[in-house]
């Protein structure tokens, strides 16, 4: 063999060498068994004004991107969050828990303008298919349509309705079992969520920002607000318009997933921050995330507790139920007046007052047969303004049912439907794939005929419906507060 073949032999198997090695790493360095033509992705948002007219009029501002590098193999128990080793139940010290929660999530974020992949300190991913359908996320910051808000829920003097649009973010924890969901060949495992083998693990954060179109004109204490531009629809009524307009933080949720929680049933452990710009915290818009004040944490419905009332909108006082074990609420004066939930039980300003954080979020199920709130949160009598004054049908069982304590990993209903693990993210996502998919491909399966269709009712059900309810129904005599509660 002469020397010139020689030569090019080694050569190419040195050039295979160095390809072979570039096409095999991540970002990271690490070894990766796919390339990037190969890796699955996702829309990054659903809908968003004219690209022209984009780079025209917001030159130099970026769109949003999902963040959908879910890691293919979970973080090991030295990731595990540093704030677990705070008891969350002691009374005494839950605040001290949700605040360490809240730099957890916050680690990194405010310096990277909460946009995840820029965040040097922390991996945070979003979930996949939010931007289909009529609540569809949007370009500039990846907010879906999330809620309406009915007027006076906020503040005495919010006499207009709006609506809230949100952004979740996930940890490695989470964000591994969302590879495992949706790094499929073919369809996402919905059974990634189902218990016993299934479910986020311990160690799962996610959080959740949440904003209005409502401003300080409407709700006071949204002065100095934290902004963002978003492209949403003039109401929420309205599934087709959409505008360009500033939206302002009002509230952020957190979902944790510890272990000592198990004890109560649940797994779950649920927290709430309201905004109050009258703090005035932060010298930069970035920084004013900071103003956002603990409302509460919830680890339980507390089921023995069945005293049915509710604090009616508007609020002027935050009625805090002492009687609740599993709920615990901040009573400083720097949090604005709440209304929450159904007899005291964690909610936050932009969810209803006749549910809890709890209750909600473990109707998560694929399919969604459960309805996110049932029909009896809308059965009362009504103030003047339209508000619910109290609730007269809480007798029930599908109420009584809403109020237990379900374990993590379990479907609401779990003859019907499999669990996406207090998770209405997940469900919200599968259920627009398989919509999608439907329409595409076409055709119909044998199954999908074997139950009652039930339609996702987010924030709770359609206007009329819920106009109906409070008009008729069966009633039952109303709990009035007891003396004993005098706390309030």
């Amino acid at each position: 063999m002469n020397k010139h073949r020689i030569l090019w032999i080694v050569i190419s198997v040195f050039a295979i060498a160095i390809i072979a090695r570039c096409t095999s790493s991540d970002h990271n360095g690490t070894s990766s068994t796919k390339t990037e033509d190969e890796k699955k992705t996702f829309p990054d948002f659903g809908v968003m004004i004219p690209i022209d007219s984009f780079i025209k009029h917001y030159p130099g501002q970026k769109v949003f991107k999902l963040s959908q590098d879910f890691p293919e193999t979970g973080p090991g128990d030295d990731k595990m969050p540093a704030f677990f080793k705070i008891p969350f139940d002691d009374k005494s010290r839950w605040k001290e828990w949700l605040l360490a929660a809240r730099d957890y999530c916050f680690d990194g974020m405010i310096e990277a303008n909460f946009i995840a992949q820029d965040n040097k300190k922390r991996s945070w991913y979003h979930m996949p298919w939010l931007h289909y359908g009529p609540l569809a996320s949007e370009g500039f910051n990846g907010l879906a349509k999330e809620a309406p808000v009915s007027p006076y829920q906020l503040a005495p003097g919010q006499k207009r309705g709006g609506q809230v649009y949100a952004l979740g973010f996930y940890n490695d924890f989470a964000g591994h079992v969302l590879y495992k969901m949706w790094n499929t060949s073919t369809d996402p495992d919905p059974f990634v969520t189902q218990g016993p083998k299934g479910g986020f693990p311990v160690g799962t954060v996610i959080f959740k920002l949440l904003y209005t179109d409502l401003d300080s004109t409407d709700v006071p204490y949204l002065k100095n607000s934290y902004e963002r531009t978003a492209f949403i629809s003039p109401t929420f009524k309205d599934s087709v318009n959409r505008i360009v307009k500033k939206v302002h933080l009002i509230q952020m949720d957190i979902m944790v997933r510890q272990k000592e929680a198990e004890k109560y049933g649940t797994g779950w452990i649920f927290g709430n921050f309201c905004y109050n710009g009258d703090l005035n915290k932060g010298k930069t818009m970035r920084e004013r995330v900071m103003n956002l004040v603990p409302v509460g944490i919830q680890f339980g419905n507390d089921p023995q507790y069945k005293t049915n009332w509710i604090n009616p909108y508007p609020v002027s006082k935050t009625m805090i139920n002492d009687s609740l074990k599993e709920t615990f609420i901040n009573t400083s004066a720097d949090l604005p007046p709440q209304h929450l939930g159904w007899g005291g039980r964690l909610d936050g300003p932009v969810d209803l007052n006749t549910a809890s954080c709890m209750s909600c979020h473990q109707t998560g199920e694929f399919p969604q047969f459960a309805a996110l709130v049932p029909d009896e949160a809308f059965i009362g009598d009504t103030l003047p303004n339209g508000s619910m004054k109290y609730l007269t049908n809480t007798n029930t069982a599908a109420w009584i049912k809403y109020y237990q304590n379900l374990k993590c990993g379990t479907a609401y209903n779990p003859a019907k439907a499999s669990s996406t693990d207090f998770s209405l993210q997940v469900s919200l996502a599968l259920g627009y794939y398989w919509e999608w998919k439907d329409k595409t491909v076409g055709g119909f399966y044998a199954n999908q005929f074997s139950g009652t269709v039930h339609s996702v009712r987010r924030g709770g059900m359609p206007f009329r419906r819920a106009k109906a309810l409070k008009k008729g129904g069966p009633r039952q005599k109303a709990n009035v507060l007891p003396n004993t509660l005098g706390t309030f």
